[in-house]
């Protein structure tokens, strides 16, 4: 995974983004003589913060009994801390902290560390989508996993499911060595935002592969329940929740759900044939659709059509929305007929299929909590990053990393012209990385099909609308079904990844914490096979099993944004990165908090780079000797970047990333990597920073994602928890 390189330094992410009442309480404050914040041991620049817990207290001074300053503190809130005293013996763990709210010498008072715990790190933690792995057990003591993870597989197999099966059965103890666990629905973070900051990290091996043991703290915000710990030996509530299956959903839930299905169409003149046969099946689902008004309200369409770059004589559009609001069947059929090729030759095989997929994604009229469906239909691969006719500026990676943070589910279809062979490989490449849903087993879902074989692509197309109408349909006949305390089986449990991932025993205990009433446990997936034709059989059955998975994965996440899935609150405890069964799964991943500031510095950082970089191949300079230029420009020191031996020593990049748990290749980067590099690598890695670079304005510039941590904040302290998938 790689890491991402600010500009600026993290200290004004924390004051400015997080703190909401530190004016309030300053004048509240004695006056202090101007004074400097702690440092973190090892560090020059970077100083100490701690973040709080909800309905924290300032105190006046290191003791309960000194008087308040503040009570009630929100939580997430961030301190400078200008004075740190110690538990006055061995026997005591307390810390108290003398805080303030900026690093200009402002001094509030003093908080406990039962109310606050150190943020030294600055990253945080987000689950993995919960389908095909295990959820997330969480230790109260390192020995305890470290112990775990330096088993044979067959022995911590052996134990690790030995845990979810006590867990799953409600028999945990109080010396129960599991604090509490992730819950089985998927958490939406977007909704239901919730805060693992990294206290402290070690990397290890896990079964020859790079892994983490993490200690991190579990916080929520400002609902009253934000002290009440997760504690699975004491909150029996928490762990009958957390036990329930992931696509366990109550009857007026389902009342809500709905599909947006968005077609992203090569309109280019060689693709008449197909968009009159998507036209074909819109209009058999038509009828099908019709019938039902239950269906016809739950699912709405929408179409996109992409060509070529705007400069080209009469190409008419580089990309069109055809539906700026989404239609219902009858009206989206006769939409589609308005979609017309254009009639003039593209220059070149590619086209620009990435600023269709970025539209589509980030443009179109979703409906709010509606599971969100894009089809992507092409013949051609899309112009790479740093071509001056991909409009959008982004790749296939960042467009998948953003339509996942959007929870977009993509399904694409690529149409293989024999004559065109030597364009395949480039674009099943790509159609490969966008259709790589989150959670999705069995693969990305991506189709092929030969452009001689106008019924094969029939067959898919239809395939794929049979199986999200299929799935509405199946919905609506499971709404009468109640079940009303009904025991979740030790399989819903427990999931069972698959044969080749070691599945857990199937021992039956004798019983487990009930469903909720009026609640469905749905299996919906095993679907309605396509019609066949000879000798398509096992191609199209593959198909079918990851349409079926993607929109599986979609459900789960529905579900449990649905639900309002809660994380675990107000518990420190240490976990892996990885599955503990499976361990080529992760199931934590890394994610930055940035406010919009702090987002144009990142994005100005890398530009910088990048116009050094490509300075660097015009002039023939060493990478280094084109930074300190670029320095000029930017205030930085230029003989600090001519000492440096790799940029993360050139003070281009902030201390903070220095020596955090996850690797970059910004950061690793020296003269000699550079020099080495061919120049269509040095070409590529400049893409690559020039894609994130145009993502990183999709995010700016889109409403979607924000968080607003407190309620006091205004916009522009919302942030945004960007992944290292969208970092350097």
């Amino acid at each position: 995974m790689r890491l991402a390189t600010v500009g600026r330094s993290f200290c004004l992410l924390l004051t400015t983004m997080l703190l909401t009442a530190g004016s309030t309480w300053s004048e509240a404050a004695p006056a202090q003589e101007k004074r400097t914040p702690l440092k973190i041991e090892g560090k020059q620049s970077l100083p100490l913060r701690v973040l709080s817990r909800a309905f924290s207290k300032v105190y006046k001074a290191p003791d309960v009994n000194s008087g308040t300053v503040a009570e009630n503190v929100p939580a997430f809130q961030a301190y400078f801390v200008y004075g740190k005293k110690g538990a006055a013996s061995d026997l005591e763990e307390q810390v108290w902290y003398e805080v303030g709210p900026d690093n200009r010498g402002t001094v509030l008072g003093w908080m406990s560390s039962d109310d606050v715990f150190e943020w030294q790190q600055t990253m945080c933690l987000s689950y993995t989508h919960p389908e095909g792995r295990y959820p997330v057990l969480m230790f109260e003591k390192k020995a305890e996993l470290e112990k775990l993870t330096a088993m044979t597989p067959e022995a911590r197999k052996e134990k690790v499911e030995k845990y979810y099966i006590d867990i799953a059965m409600g028999d945990v103890p109080a010396d129960f060595p599991v604090v509490t666990v992730e819950p089985k629905k998927a958490v939406d973070i977007t909704k239901e935002f919730y805060l693992l900051p990294i206290l402290q990290f070690d990397e290890i091996e896990l079964e020859n592969r790079e892994a983490r043991i993490l200690k991190l703290a579990a916080v929520t915000g400002e609902e009253a329940d934000a002290r009440t710990s997760s504690d699975i030996r004491v909150n029996k509530e928490y762990l009958q929740e957390a036990v329930q299956d992931s696509n366990s959903v109550s009857a007026a839930t389902l009342e809500k759900l709905g599909v947006d299905i968005v077609w992203v169409m090569d309109t280019t003149n060689s693709m008449m044939p197909y968009i009159t046969q998507t036209l074909k099946v819109v209009e058999d689902a038509s009828k099908r659709i019709s019938a039902n008004a239950e269906l016809a309200k739950a699912v709405k369409f929408g179409v996109w059509g992409y060509r070529d770059s705007a400069s080209i004589p009469d190409i008419g559009y580089n990309v069109k929305n055809y539906t700026p609001q989404l239609q219902g069947i009858d009206q989206f059929a006769d939409t589609l007929k308005t979609v017309n090729v254009t009639t003039a030759g593209s220059q070149g095989y590619a086209e620009d299929v990435f600023s269709g997929i970025n539209g589509a994604v980030d443009e179109t009229a979703w409906t709010p909590d509606a599971i969100r469906v894009v089809i992507l239909v092409g013949d051609a691969p899309a112009h790479e990053p740093g071509h001056k006719w991909n409009t959008s500026g982004q790749s296939q990676t960042t467009l998948r990393a953003i339509a996942d943070d959007r929870n977009i589910t993509l399904y694409a279809i690529h149409i293989k012209d024999p004559k065109a062979a030597q364009y395949h490989a480039m674009a099943e490449e790509q159609f490969q990385v966008l259709s790589t849903n989150r959670g999705a087993e069995g693969g990305p879902a991506y189709f092929t099909t030969s452009s001689e074989d106008l019924a094969g692509f029939e067959q898919l197309t239809k395939m794929v609308t049979d199986s999200i109408i299929g799935f509405l349909e199946k919905i609506n006949q499971e709404k009468g079904k109640i079940v009303a305390t009904a025991p979740v089986p030790p399989s819903a449990a427990i999931p069972d990844a698959g044969p080749d991932a070691g599945g857990p025993v199937q021992t039956a205990p004798p019983a487990a914490p009930a469903a909720p009433q009026n609640s469905v446990n749905l299996d919906l997936f095993e679907g309605p096979q396509p019609t066949v034709a000879a000798g398509q059989g096992g191609e199209l059955n593959a198909a079918q099993g990851k349409t079926n998975a993607a929109l599986k994965a979609a459900f789960v996440q529905w579900i449990g944004s649905q639900a309002g899935a809660q994380a675990p609150r107000d518990v420190v405890a240490w976990v892996t990165d990885k599955d503990l069964l499976t361990s080529d799964i992760q199931s934590l991943e890394v994610r930055l908090l940035i406010n919009k500031q702090q987002l144009d510095s990142l994005r100005e950082t890398l530009k910088t780079i990048l116009a050094a970089g490509r300075k660097g191949q015009i002039s023939g300079e060493d990478f280094f000797s084109s930074l300190q230029a670029a320095a000029a420009t930017t205030a930085r020191d230029p003989e600090m970047i001519k000492r440096a031996k790799s940029l993360a020593q050139s003070g281009l990049v902030p201390e903070f990333l220095v020596g955090l748990p996850y690797k970059s290749r910004i950061m690793d980067m020296t003269n000699e990597l550079w020099g080495s590099w061919s120049v269509d690598e040095q070409d590529m890695f400049l893409a690559d920073l020039e894609a994130r670079i145009m993502a990183y304005e999709t995010i700016h510039d889109g409403p979607e994602g924000w968080v607003q941590l407190n309620k006091s904040d205004d916009p522009s302290e919302y942030v945004y928890p960007i992944s290292l998938e969208l970092l350097p």
